[in-house]
C-alpha cells in the first residue's frame, strides 16, 4: 500500500433498490483502493436490500438498515462517521467506472488539507422501451454558470474533508435539489477542478427520483435559484414555472425544427407559443431555454 494515498470515503444513501444496489456496491469495492472507507446507509429498505449488504459487510466500514430522514439526512450521517481525506457520495442505482477513485485520489492528494474539489465525465444512460446512452462530458468550472445551471454530475464530483467542513452538510429540507445547492455552496470556498475521464455511470429508470418529482422537484429546483440565482435568473426561472405547459411546447416545436434543420428554428416557434411574447423585462429566449432544461423531469 502506497502510504501517501488519501483514504477516500464512500457513502452510498440506498432505499428499496435492491435491483440495482450490488451493482453499486461492487463498482466501489472492485476499485481496490487500498485505502477505502465504504458507509452504506439504508433507510429500512423492504425489498432485501439489507441481504445484499450484509453479503459484503467484512468489507463495508459501517453500514445501517433503519428508517432515517431522506436521503439528504442518510448522506449527513454517513459523513459524520467518515474519517476520510476525499469524501463523495455514490447513490444505490450508480456506479464507478473502473480506476476512479485511485484516479481522483492523485488528483487531489496534493490538497487534501485545503478545500478543494474535481469533478470529471460521465456515462448516462436510460433504461426501458426508451433506452439510450451518452457521454456528458465535464465541463469547464464557471461558479457563476453553476447558479444558472447544475453542469456537475454528481457522481463523478469528489472533494476534500476541509471542503466538506467549511461548506456544512446538505440541507435535508430539500428532496431534488440538495445536491445542487451543496455544489453552489461549496463552489464560493474553493474553485472546481473538471478532469476528461468518464469516472461514473448515471442510470436513468423507471422509478428514478429526479424522473418522477413533477410539480414538486420543478417548485423546489426554482427555490434553489431563489437561494443563490440573481434577479435576472429569479425571473427566467419563476417565468419558465409559472408557464410551464406552455415553455415545454416552444421547446418540442424547437427540438423538431432543430432535428430537421428547419431554419429559424429558434424563432419561429415562439410566435406560436403567445406566453413567450410577455417575456419579463432582460430575461432572454435562452435564461428561458436553460430554466427549462433545469425543470424538465428526465
Amino acid at each position: 500500500m502506497n502510504p501517501n494515498l488519501p483514504r477516500v470515503t464512500v457513502v452510498t444513501p440506498s432505499f428499496n433498490q435492491a435491483q440495482f444496489l450490488e451493482t453499486t456496491i461492487l463498482s466501489v469495492l472492485g476499485q481496490c483502493y487500498p485505502k477505502l472507507e465504504y458507509i452504506v446507509m439504508d433507510g429500512g429498505s423492504t425489498d432485501g436490500s439489507a441481504e445484499i449488504i450484509r453479503r459484503y459487510g467484512a468489507q463495508i466500514a459501517y453500514w445501517q438498515s433503519q428508517p432515517d430522514g431522506g436521503q439528504a439526512a442518510a448522506i449527513n450521517a454517513g459523513f459524520s462517521r467518515a474519517t476520510g481525506d476525499i469524501l463523495c457520495w455514490l447513490n444505490s442505482d450508480d456506479f464507478f467506472l473502473p480506476g476512479t477513485l485511485l484516479r481522483i485520489a492523485h488528483q487531489l492528494a496534493a490538497r487534501v488539507n485545503e478545500p478543494a474539489l474535481t469533478y470529471g465525465s460521465c456515462l448516462f444512460f436510460r433504461e426501458g422501451p426508451s433506452a439510450s446512452a451518452k457521454i456528458l462530458k465535464a465541463r469547464s468550472f464557471d461558479a457563476a454558470q453553476l447558479r444558472a445551471t447544475d453542469y456537475i454530475v454528481q457522481p463523478s464530483a469528489f472533494w476534500t474533508r476541509s471542503l466538506w467542513e467549511k461548506t456544512g452538510p446538505l440541507d435535508e429540507t430539500l428532496t431534488f435539489g440538495f445536491d445542487w445547492d451543496w455544489f453552489i455552496r461549496a463552489s464560493t470556498h474553493a474553485d472546481f477542478v473538471p478532469v476528461e475521464e468518464i469516472l461514473s455511470a448515471y442510470r436513468r429508470h423507471a422509478a428514478h427520483k429526479s424522473g418522477s418529482g413533477g410539480t414538486r422537484r420543478r417548485e423546489e429546483i426554482t427555490k434553489v435559484v431563489h437561494r443563490h440565482g440573481d434577479a435576472r435568473l429569479v425571473e427566467a426561472y419563476d417565468f419558465t414555472l409559472r408557464h410551464w405547459s406552455d415553455v415545454q411546447r416552444w421547446s418540442a416545436i424547437r427540438r423538431w425544427m432543430e432535428k430537421r434543420g428547419v431554419p429559424g428554428a429558434g424563432a419561429i416557434p415562439r410566435a406560436t407559443v403567445p406566453a413567450l411574447w410577455r417575456l419579463p423585462q432582460d430575461v432572454t429566449l435562452h435564461d428561458v431555454r436553460i430554466a427549462a432544461g433545469m425543470l424538465a423531469d428526465a
